[in-house]
């Protein structure tokens, strides 16, 4: 899957040897990666070299970050609007 480089400060991302192991690279904030997520660490190449990062620092999307603030927001929306459209069927 890509996904992109999102880090909160939109700096560079560490690159490790394996979970939680010494840095072997660091990434650019916004760069595209194809990624393997193992939950806590995803397995991604960059440059060749393959290696671990942090999933919460990976996003689907280059624009912005997607916090749990911005999913509660969406859910908070399709709820109301599942309400609306329940009403109106009933």
């Amino acid at each position: 899957m890509t996904v992109f480089v999102k880090t909160a400060n939109k700096g560079a991302l560490n690159l490790r040897a394996t979970p939680g192991g010494k840095i072997t690279a660091q990434i650019p904030n916004g760069t595209p990666l194809e990624a393997q997520s193992e939950g806590e660490w995803s397995k991604v190449e960059y440059n060749g070299k393959i290696g671990y990062v942090k999933t919460e620092f990976l996003s689907i999307s280059n624009d912005k970050i997607i916090t749990k603030n911005d999913l509660k927001k969406v859910y908070d929306s399709l709820q109301s609007t599942l309400k609306t459209i329940e009403a109106i069927l009933e």
